[in-house]
C-alpha cells in the first residue's frame, strides 16, 4: 500500500474522529435556556411555578409564598421552577414574594397566568371589577418599576364577585381587634423582620415577611396598626431610639407602597422594652424586632 494512501486512510479516520467525539465534550451554550424568567399560572385546579430563576434564595421565597396562598385551597401546587445561577439574578427576583401576593387577587376558578420574561411581564385572568383590575395592575407596575412593560390580558367580569380570589377566607363584616391582632402574630411566629446592620433597609427575608402580613392587613382595612420597633440594648441609647423609629417608619412605607390602607403609625421603642434581660448574643437578636399592635380606633 503506497504512502499516498496510507496517509489519506488515516486523514479519513482523523476527520470521523473529530466528526464523533469533539462535539460531546464542547459546551453547549443557549443563552435563551439561561435567560431568567417566571410564570405562575392556575388551571385545572393547579398553581405552577414555572421558569428559570438565579438563585436559591429567589426560588425559595417564591415558593414559600406559594405555599400559603394554596393552604386552605383545593388547589395544588407543582414546582417546576429551575435555578440556573449562570443566568445571573434578574432584577424583579425579589418581588416575586409580592408578586404572588397581587397574583392571587385574581379569580382561581378561571385561568390565571403571571409571567415575567426579559422587560415584559403578562397578566391574564379574571377580577370582579374594572377598580380591582386597574388596582391590580398598577401595583404589578409599581412593584417592577419603570424597566418592564405590563402587557394587560385582565378581564372584568362582575359575576365573580360572590367569589374570593385566591388565599382569601369568607370575609367578615369587622373582625375584632382580638381577631386581627391572633391573625398578625400567627403570620410572624417563628419570624423576623430583617434589616442590613446598624441601617433601616430592609433585607429580602425582610421583605418576603411584611409580604405576608399584606393579604391579612388588605382584609381589615379598617383595623389601626402601631408598627413598633425595638433594638438590643447595646450602643448609644440615642441612636438605639432613632434607629428604632426609622426601621418601624420602613416597615410603614413598604405597606403603604404595597396598597395597605390600614391607618398605621411607626413608634420606635429603643431597648426600652426587651422581651429577655439577658446580655447574650441571642437574647440581644430576640430583643432586635419590629412588633405589630392593632389598636383601639380613635
Amino acid at each position: 500500500m503506497s504512502r499516498g494512501i496510507i496517509f489519506g486512510v488515516g486523514l479519513l479516520a482523523l476527520t470521523l474522529l473529530a466528526f464523533l467525539c469533539i462535539p460531546r465534550h464542547l459546551p453547549v451554550t443557549s443563552s435563551a435556556a439561561t435567560q431568567p424568567s417566571f410564570s405562575a399560572s392556575i388551571e385545572n385546579g393547579q398553581l405552577t411555578l414555572s421558569g428559570v430563576v438565579g438563585s436559591e434564595d429567589a426560588k425559595h421565597a417564591a415558593l414559600v409564598r406559594a405555599q400559603e396562598l394554596v393552604k386552605g385551597t383545593k388547589l395544588h401546587l407543582t414546582d417546576d421552577l429551575d435555578v440556573v445561577p449562570g443566568a445571573g439574578a434578574a432584577g424583579w427576583e425579589i418581588t416575586l414574594p409580592a408578586l404572588l401576593t397581587q397574583f392571587s387577587t385574581l379569580h382561581h376558578h378561571q385561568q390565571a397566568t403571571v409571567s415575567l420574561s426579559g422587560h415584559t411581564v403578562t397578566v391574564k385572568g379574571a377580577v370582579a371589577s374594572g377598580e380591582a383590575k386597574t388596582k391590580l395592575l398598577h401595583e404589578v407596575a409599581s412593584l417592577l418599576g419603570t424597566s418592564m412593560k405590563v402587557q394587560d390580558q385582565v378581564t372584568v367580569a362582575p359575576t365573580l364577585a360572590v367569589n374570593l380570589p385566591l388565599g382569601q377566607a369568607t370575609a367578615t363584616s369587622h373582625q375584632s381587634r382580638a381577631q386581627v391582632q391572633s391573625g398578625l402574630d400567627e403570620l410572624l411566629r417563628g419570624e423576623h423582620i430583617a434589616f442590613e446592620s446598624n441601617s433601616a433597609v430592609l433585607t429580602s427575608k425582610g421583605r418576603s415577611v411584611i409580604d405576608k402580613l399584606v393579604p391579612t392587613l388588605k382584609r381589615t382595612p379598617e383595623a389601626v396598626i402601631e408598627i413598633g420597633g425595638h433594638t438590643d440594648s447595646y450602643g448609644d441609647p440615642d441612636y438605639n431610639l432613632q434607629l428604632s423609629r426609622t426601621r418601624a417608619e420602613a416597615v410603614r412605607q413598604y405597606l403603604v407602597d404595597h396598597a395597605v390602607t390600614n391607618r398605621l403609625t411607626a413608634v420606635g421603642y429603643g431597648s426600652t422594652r426587651p422581651l429577655s434581660p439577658e446580655r447574650t448574643r441571642a437574647a440581644s437578636k430576640k430583643n432586635r424586632r419590629i412588633e405589630f399592635r392593632v389598636k383601639e380606633e380613635r
